[in-house]
Parts: structure tokens; C-alpha cells; sequence
């Protein structure tokens, strides 16, 4: 029973398999979700920093394309002044009042002349330009390194910190933040024009694209910007001061948006490239993966907390989907406890009640058997000895009838006393079908002479049993199905295993026993048999209960009967 209970408190494995498949779609679908929403998030940083660099391209296109012009309007004006004045200068040597007119506290240029030999003749400088003695020698050291390729006629016109590394004679100590132009003079020499010094200043915020980018470093996130147009020199910016360059690993995440990484430190950067003036151009935005990784953690963080949830509902509703189950099967394991409890209970009573009427009949035989066995040897005797002349004949017939009355009572007895007997089995490997083949062969015959089908269903299984009293028990059976049956009823002897037991069923479909009549046919003595002893059930009820096995019956009236014996495959 304790078996039983257990089985049925087992887990369900169509429930376990359909919280299983629930689980799994649950973790994919999560898993789904947060590709989806990480490709969302990928996507909504890149379409942002598009749009940043393009701001960025394109204002920085602009400074570029604004530097340009303003480097060369400041070319162009001082060529045109240097030329003026050069003409000027060979009709008549330029003195320092020549220069004054040309050159005052308006004018964002400096002018200078300069002999054949590099030294400076006159100049208008403002003063400020140099304040210190050192300086002015540092300024003049430079100059004249810068005048060499005029005074050596290499070239007709210097032009020194814009473009000077597509001039081939521009000196390699140039400083670039400096603006030079120089031309020959005519009288021999140089003639130079610089800008003046807030002038100068000027032109290095006006043309300093670094300066233009360090401004957009200040929005939140930046790390570092790149600006790469046409094939200038990239203007790069950056708020750690470290660059960014190819001994960075780079993975790339998304279309234009790529995972750099050094060591300890990981970035992230988005590549976008810019059209100007039909130029091809390149930007860089450098940022923090911080944002990145929280905004993963967070979608984690909720899909896994809804994910969780959702496992611990399936997993509330598995328990309560078993608890139902169970519920409902140990209902129905009570009722069937309780059957058969009330089985045992009636096999008790029954085998109380065997027992008392089987000691009873054991001692009133013992106490008839010899008295009758008296009888029925005086019986015997007047009918050999005894003569009645006329009579003889009723006479012989009623001693005769006298001993075979005797000796069926005698019969009667043996029963009883077999019944109270202990028996003791022999145990041995029996076919089942072979065993059961062999009850069909005792009864063949008389089934055929009856007109009654009876047939024999069973496998090849091997099981314990004594043979011979085993034999008894079914043959009673059988015996008790032919005299209920009639012609055209069938008999079915049936055998088949299930799990460690030996079922026998013996169906017949011949007149049945009535309800009131199926909690006493196991009784000893009872028989609804003209002629019966009320020995044979109970003999076989005995049987069957010494194999450690149980037999029921189920009948209807006038559909048949089935006795179900169940035995244990081994003893």
C-alpha cells in the first residue's frame, strides 16, 4: 500500500516535460529579447553618434574650409603689399618714414627688408611684438634660416607656415604656427611681411582646428575626437591626452561601431565617414563603454527579474497542477484502500469462518468415520451373507444402496478432512501456457460433448506453483464453468504477466451467479448444486490463498462469470 501511495505521489512527466518546454521557451525568448534590445541599444548609440559626427564633419569641414580662406586672403594681401612695395623700393630706397605710411597700429602685417646677406636694414615692428633682447635673437636666428631659399634664389616666393610641406625649399626648423611671406628685392636682398603679434595670435584661434574640437569634448561621454580630411595631417583631440592608435585592438559591434581596447581600458568608437566639397573624410568618436554596459545591465537586470518570475509562476502552477493530480488520485487510492480493506476483512471473516467449520467437520468425521465404516461393513456383509427368498432382490437393492450412500458419505469426509488438512506444497517451474494447455486437455472431450468453445490464451512464462494442487484449484473452476454453461457457450482459459504477478482468469459466458450469491460462494459448505458438497470453491479459495495469491470473481446473471486468480511469478 505504502508502494502504492508512493507511485502515485510521483511527478507527472507529462507535467515535467511541459514545464520543461515552458522553462526552455521562456530562457529563449528572454535570450531573443535581449539580443533584440542590445541590437536596439547598439542601434540608438550608433544612429546618435552619426548624427554627432556629422555635426562634427561638417563643422569641422567648415573651419577647415574658413582656415583656407583665411590663410589665403592673409597670402594674397601681403604678396600684393610686398610687391607695391618692392616696386617702390627699387625706384627709391625704403626708409623707415616709407614703411611708417604703409604700416601702422591698423595694419595686421609687420614689414621688413633684409640685404644680400640677411641682415635687417629697417623694419616696423610694434612693441609688443619682442619684448626681450633673447627673443628678438631668437626671432632673428629664425628669420634668417627661413630667408635662406630667397637669397639663394631658389625660389621667388617664400611662404612659410601654410602648406610649407608642399614647398619643397621650406626650410625643416620652420615653426608652423608661424606666417612668413618673403619675396626678392629688386636692389638685392629680401623683403618679408609677418603678421603682427595680435594678428598672429588671431590667426592661430582662427586657424587651429584642435582648438575647435576641444570644445565638443565637453559633452558628457567624450573621450577623444578625429577629423581626417582629404590627406591632411587627422586633427585628433583628446580629454586623457593619450592617443588612440593602431596598438589598440578594435572588435567591431555594430555597422560603424566598434569595441578598442587596451589592457585595462575599453572605449568605444564609431567610424563615420564625411563628403566635403567632394573630399572623402573620415571621423572618429571615442566615448565610454560605461553607457553601454549599464544600459546592458539593465536589460539583464529586468529580464532576468521577469524571467524569474515567470519561472517561479510556471513552477507555482506545476505544484498546484500536482497537488490536484495527487489530490485526485489519492482519493481515488483511498477508495480503492478502503475495497480493499473491506476484501481482507471479508477474506478474514471467510477464512475464520473456513477455519471453525473446518475444525467442526474434521472432528465430527473422526467421530463418524469409524462407526460408519462399521456400517457399511455390516452392510456389505448381509447383503453377501444374508438371503430373504422371495425378497431378494429389494433385499439386495437396498443393501446396496445402503453402501454406496456410505460410501459417498465416506467421500464427503475425505473432502472434509482434505480441507483441514495443512497442506503442504511442492513448489516447481511451470509454462503457463503448457500448465494451462494441460487443464484444457482434461476437459476437452466433455466441452466437445457439450457443444461448448473452450479455448486457452496465454504467452510462454515461467512462475512457481505446486502443479498438482494448483491443477485442483483451476480444474474446479473449470469444472463449476461446464456445468453452467449450455450449448453454444464458450470457456476461455486466459494467462498473462503483470509486473511480478501471474494472472489466470477462467471466463465463461454461461448462465452466472446472482449478486446476492457472490460474497458466499467461497464459503465451505455453501452450494447451490443439487448434488453438491460446497467443498470445491472453498478447496480452491484454500489453494490459491497457500500460493500466496488471491482469487475474485465478477458475474452477471445470464452474461457469464470470471474468476481472476493472481499468483506470484516466485515463491
Amino acid at each position: 500500500m505504502l508502494r502504492a501511495v508512493k507511485n502515485i505521489l510521483k511527478l507527472n512527466p507529462w507535467y515535467i516535460g511541459l514545464y520543461v518546454v515552458v522553462l526552455t521557451l521562456l530562457i529563449l525568448s528572454s535570450y531573443l529579447e535581449y539580443q533584440s534590445r542590445y541590437r536596439d541599444v547598439l542601434q540608438l548609440i550608433q544612429d546618435q553618434s552619426a548624427m554627432t559626427a556629422a555635426v562634427i564633419a561638417q563643422s569641422g569641414s567648415g573651419q577647415a574650409y574658413l582656415t583656407e580662406e583665411l590663410k589665403q586672403s592673409y597670402i594674397d594681401r601681403a604678396i600684393d603689399m610686398l610687391s607695391i612695395l618692392n616696386h617702390i623700393d627699387k625706384e627709391q630706397e625704403l626708409s623707415r618714414s616709407d614703411l611708417d605710411e604703409w604700416v601702422n597700429d591698423e595694419t595686421i602685417m609687420d614689414i621688413s627688408t633684409y640685404d644680400s646677406n640677411g641682415k635687417k636694414d629697417v623694419g616696423y615692428k610694434t612693441a609688443s611684438k619682442t619684448n626681450t633682447p633673447a627673443e628678438i635673437d631668437q626671432d632673428n636666428t629664425w628669420l634668417q634660416n627661413q630667408l635662406q631659399p630667397i637669397l639663394s634664389r631658389k625660389t621667388e616666393l617664400l611662404i612659410v607656415g601654410v602648406d610649407q610641406k608642399a614647398d619643397p625649399v621650406t626650410p625643416t626648423d620652420s615653426i608652423e604656427d608661424q606666417f612668413l611671406v618673403a619675396i626678392p628685392r629688386e636692389r638685392g636682398g629680401v623683403i618679408t611681411c609677418q603678421l603682427s603679434m595680435e594678428a598672429e595670435q588671431n590667426f592661430k584661434y582662427l586657424t587651429a582646428m584642435e582648438s575647435a574640437l576641444e570644445d565638443l569634448l565637453h559633452v558628457n561621454g567624450l573621450q577623444y575626437l578625429k577629423l581626417a580630411l582629404d590627406d591632411r595631417e587627422p586633427y585628433y583631440v583628446s580629454k586623457s591626452g593619450e592617443k588612440i592608435d593602431d596598438t589598440w585592438t578594435r572588435k567591431p559591434l555594430a555597422d560603424i561601431l566598434f569595441e578598442v581596447s587596451k589592457g585595462d581600458t575599453s572605449l568605444l568608437e564609431v567610424v563615420r565617414p564625411v563628403f566635403f566639397n567632394s573630399s572623402l573624410g573620415e571621423v572618429r568618436i571615442g566615448f565610454k563603454a560605461d553607457t553601454l554596459l549599464s544600459l546592458k545591465g539593465q536589460i539583464v537586470y529586468q529580464i532576468l527579474i521577469r524571467t524569474t518570475l515567470f519561472t517561479l509562476l510556471a513552477f507555482v502552477l506545476l505544484i498546484f497542477l500536482l497537488a490536484r493530480q495527487n489530490s485526485a488520485l489519492l482519493e481515488e487510492e483511498k477508495k480503492r484502500i478502503e475495497a480493499e480493506v473491506y476484501r481482507l476483512e471479508k477474506l478474514n471473516r471467510l477464512r475464520e469462518k473456513q477455519a471453525a467449520v473446518g475444525e467442526l467437520a474434521a472432528g465430527v468425521a473422526h467421530e463418524i468415520r469409524n462407526p460408519l465404516n462399521a456400517i457399511g461393513i455390516v452392510a456389505q456383509r448381509l447383503k453377501r451373507e444374508f438371503s430373504t427368498g422371495e425378497d431378494q432382490q429389494e433385499y439386495e437393492s437396498l443393501t446396496g444402496t445402503m453402501v454406496s450412500e456410505i460410501s459417498r458419505i465416506n467421500e464427503s469426509l475425505q473432502d472434509f478432512l482434505e480441507y483441514t488438512r495443512p497442506t503442504s506444497l511442492n513448489f516447481s517451474t511451470l509454462d503457463l501456457m503448457q500448465f494451462l494447455n494441460s487443464i484444457q486437455d482434461l476437459y476437452k472431450s466433455e466441452a466437445m460433448e457439450q457443444h461448448i468453445s473452450l479455448t486457452v490464451q496465454a504467452s510462454t512464462l515461467q512462475f512457481d506453483a505446486d502443479a498438482e494442487y494448483l491443477r485442483q484449484a483451476i480444474s474446479n473452476l473449470v469444472r463449476n464453468a461446464l456445468d453452467a454453461c449450455e450449448s453454444g457457450a464458450s470457456i476461455n482459459l486466459e494467462g498473462q504477466k503483470k509486473g511480478d504477478m501471474i494472472i489466470v482468469k477462467i471466463i465463461d459466458s454461461g448462465a452466472g451467479i446472482a449478486e446476492d450469491q457472490l460474497s458466499r460462494i467461497f464459503d465451505l459448505y455453501y452450494t447451490t448444486k443439487d448434488m453438491g458438497t460446497g467443498v470445491g470453491l472453498a478447496l480452491t479459495h484454500k489453494i490459491i490463498a497457500d500460493h500466496h495469491g488471491t482469487i475474485e470473481v465478477t458475474s452477471h446473471p445470464g452474461e457469464g462469470t470470471t474468476f481472476e486468480i493472481e499468483l506470484p511469478v516466485t515463491q
